[in-house]
């Protein structure tokens, strides 16, 4: 039964601007870096415009030619955007610039420009080195102004002007426990409002009873809260329904918090078979098509780096044999896709080639380290021979680092998520290498830190990613490695 006095009462609260009532602090705030970011493409136009013609041509050309198609990929780049959901809350309150998804967008966007031009017929109009020197300069452009709004983002978060206000509505045992977890988990969640229920007796009987359950919805029609959390326990379905029918009907995100939800897992999402509804706690990270795509990738590229390195790797081994006694390959078994051992391929840089229970992380100044080994290990050639891994499939171009099965063990045990790693093959490289994260995992912190990064690929792939930190790992090379 529904609550009738809400429909007579809440005439009397004072109601809410039009204008409060439809845009939110952060919707706000998600269409200003819109207009930033579309007037920064127009900009780029107009700028790449005056650097080709005028500086380097010396030729007088009108604006409007080239405002034209700028604006026109200014709304197909803001689609595009929108679509690899960079204007979702949480991907502008992130820590980490997604390069790889802008980059994509814009190129995309550009494809499909070029695309229609060429169809009207308008292609012939335009210069290509306007073109290149416009894309290349969107491309820094729309970086930049990502980088700057996020970063703003960032500081209204932490002065408490961009926080979400939040109210818990449920058992007090419930209720506490995730205005805890909440608070700790995300510095942009305020938890403002808490509204303990009735005993189940009395909510079953009559939800209309519970005042705690009308306060909350005078508060929600006042817009004092932006996301409520229903937090009962799952044996009382009958409540669950109950407050979800109640709250249902007004303008706010509506979250549930079961007895599940305090396991250690994530809930991903939720799937109904017949009237059972399930939640979405793994899934596989690539489709069919993407992993198709990474895999011919991965053949191409290292297929491609095997031959024209061939003399180069010839050379490196001959200077591994010179050195010191041993083989010039170190083979040692690491965990690879599903959880599937294979034999990593390197160049051997130690004296001593470790492949058991107990596995030394190298150091820095390790007496183990060869001479040739030392420089191998300096600049990641010895790396290298794993090429030989990627055209066997065990390994992938990009990936998360595969680590010796002894370090396995004990990261495990450190990291509940670690071994979600596997569901994806190693790579040569990986998101969090590029990110600072080479060398030894010393402490708790390292390795958590790395792992975070390693799930942020797997969770957030796409080929623009992989070819992004294909691209950083050359500059990160010579950095961070004993």
């Amino acid at each position: 039964m529904a609550d009738s006095r809400a429909d007579v009462e809440f005439d009397g609260l004072q109601r809410p601007t039009i204008w409060r009532d439809i845009f939110s602090k952060f919707d706000t705030c998600i269409a200003l870096i819109a207009i930033a970011e579309t007037a920064s493409v127009i900009f780029a136009a107009y700028a790449a415009k005056l650097v080709y013609f005028g500086i380097f041509l010396h030729l007088e050309q009108p604006d409007w030619p080239y405002l034209a198609p700028a604006g026109l990929l200014a709304l197909i780049a803001h689609l595009f955007l929108k679509q690899a959901g960079l204007y979702d809350i949480d991907t502008i309150n992130d820590v980490t610039v997604p390069y790889g998804k802008i980059w994509g967008a814009l190129a995309t966007s550009f494809l499909v420009l070029l695309g229609i031009l060429y169809v009207l017929k308008f292609a012939d109009w335009y210069s290509r080195g306007w073109f290149l020197s416009w894309f290349a300069l969107s491309s820094v452009v729309l970086v930049a102004v990502r980088i700057a709004a996020m970063g703003r983002v960032r500081q209204l978060v932490e002065r408490g002007f961009l926080r979400q206000r939040i109210a818990l509505y449920g058992t007090h045992e419930f209720v506490n426990a995730v205005r805890s977890e909440a608070e700790n988990a995300d510095r942009s969640l305020a938890i403002e409002g808490f509204f303990i229920s009735k005993p189940m007796g009395i909510r079953l009987s009559d939800p209309a009873i519970d005042d705690s359950l009308y306060d909350l919805k005078a508060a929600i029609a006042r817009r004092q809260f932006d996301t409520v959390i229903i937090c009962l326990p799952a044996s009382e379905a009958a409540c669950i329904h109950s407050s979800v029918r109640e709250l249902a009907s007004y303008s706010t995100d509506l979250l549930l918090c079961t007895e599940l939800n305090r396991y250690p897992v994530t809930i991903q999402g939720a799937r109904n078979f017949g009237q059972l509804r399930t939640s979405v706690v793994n899934l596989v990270p690539l489709s069919e098509r993407n992993r198709l795509l990474k895999s011919l990738t991965d053949l191409i590229v290292a297929g491609i780096a095997l031959v024209l390195l061939a003399p180069f790797l010839a050379l490196v081994a001959l200077a591994i044999k010179l050195d010191s006694p041993g083989p010039v390959l170190f083979r040692q078994r690491r965990y690879g896709q599903n959880n599937r051992v294979f034999r990593i391929f390197k160049f051997r840089t130690m004296t001593v080639a470790e492949d058991g229970q107990n596995v030394e992380q190298a150091k820095r100044n390790d007496s183990r380290v060869t001479r040739v080994g030392w420089f191998l290990r300096r600049t990641s050639i010895d790396e290298l021979p794993q090429l030989i891994n990627v055209l066997k499939g065990e390994m992938s171009i990009v990936g998360p680092r595969p680590h010796a099965l002894a370090h396995d063990m004990i990261f495990e045990q450190q990291q509940d998520r670690f071994s979600q790693r596997r569901r994806v093959l190693p790579g040569l490289t990986g998101w969090a290498q590029v990110n600072g994260f080479r060398g030894a995992t010393r402490t708790p912190k390292d390795i958590q830190d790395r792992l975070q990064y390693d799930l942020y690929y797997i969770e957030n792939w796409s080929i623009w990613l992989d070819l992004e930190i294909m691209v950083r790992t050359i500059l990160v090379l010579f950095r961070g490695a004993y």
